[in-house]
């Protein structure tokens, strides 16, 4: 793939109405029913200072859901409770049956939070419904445990893994749409796609090639990755595919507006989307012979570096 020269500033590529479900049976329409399916929050942070979290739930109902609100809270035992230090809040609306929704949120921690180690959890708010919920035992759910300090250390490689996991995701979303195989997370692939991406953060350069003349082929053949495989058709396949991308952080990008470095979940969407507004690097990502992934994240404090390998 050709590297697009784009200069700082731009993201650089190198490669009150009551609504029934159809179908349900009498006794599934008489209320929704909103639960927790996970939570995931940065493992620490400081009085003050940036926190990210997100939040994943259904509805285990038979009917769409109204408005709810999630809100996520840090506790100083395992019971999460509206009396702990209430962090932020996202909402929820009109969840169909069995429908599950994710949400992000990107916050400042409140200043009167004293040093210490915390439950991170989240519950449901009472929101607008015409039902009762038929299941409350769900609404709450208390997740890992969040160290904070008196003064902010971005948890750094926590941040890199959750970009590189948002990547993941939104990729296999683009080759679902197009009705393609979703692609396996591969950890040796993940081992050769985060060494290159830390090796352009250490060395300051943004290339398939590194400044040793080993390109991805090569860094394979360094991890002992089998880049052989026979096809259905009979046909043989060699070598892995790669996407990179560089993107900087707190300025104004083009096409993108402001990207923050705490902000993981804006970061893997601007990686992603920018492979696919890149014709090379969207056949890469779409190519239906490729079947594992390997991604890695690095980030030098003006750029984070994402690498993608295929097989």
């Amino acid at each position: 793939m050709k590297k697009n020269n784009i200069s700082t500033g731009f993201v650089i590529l190198f490669c009150i109405l009551l609504f029934f479900f159809p179908g349900s049976t009498l006794a599934d329409k008489e209320s929704a029913d909103l639960g927790i399916v996970s939570i995931d929050v940065q493992p620490s942070s400081a009085p003050g200072s940036p926190f990210y979290g997100s939040i994943t739930v259904v509805n285990y109902g038979g009917m769409i859901s109204m408005s709810r609100s999630a809100i996520f809270y840090l506790s100083t035992d395992s019971i999460i409770t509206p009396a702990d230090y209430e962090i932020g809040s996202v909402q929820f609306s009109f969840l169909r049956p069995d429908e599950s929704a994710h949400r992000e949120i990107l916050t400042t921690l409140p200043g009167m939070i004293p040093p210490g180690t915390y439950y991170a959890g989240a519950a449901l708010g009472r929101g607008f419904s015409l039902t009762p919920d038929p299941e409350d035992s769900n609404d709450v759910m208390t997740g890992r445990n969040v160290t904070i300090t008196r003064s902010y250390t971005r948890p750094q490689e926590w941040y890199n893994d959750k970009i590189a996991d948002i990547i993941f995701n939104l990729s296999n979303e683009e080759r679902v749409l197009r009705k393609l195989a979703p692609l396996t997370r591969n950890t040796a692939l993940d081992i050769i796609a985060l060494d290159h991406s830390r090796d352009m953060s250490s060395r300051k350069f943004f290339d398939h090639t590194n400044p040793d003349g080993e390109d991805p082929a090569d860094r394979a053949d360094r991890h002992h990755y089998n880049q052989e495989r026979r096809l259905t058709d009979g046909s043989l396949f060699y070598g892995i595919g790669e996407n990179i991308v560089k993107i900087p952080v707190e300025k104004n990008v083009f096409g993108f507006g402001e990207i923050y470095s705490d902000d993981p979940d804006e970061i893997g969407r601007v990686a992603v989307e920018s492979f696919m507004d890149s014709p090379p690097h969207k056949e890469a990502l779409l190519l239906p012979a490729h079947e594992k992934i390997g991604i890695g994240v690095a980030y030098d404090g003006e750029y984070y570096y994402a690498t993608q390998n295929f097989f």
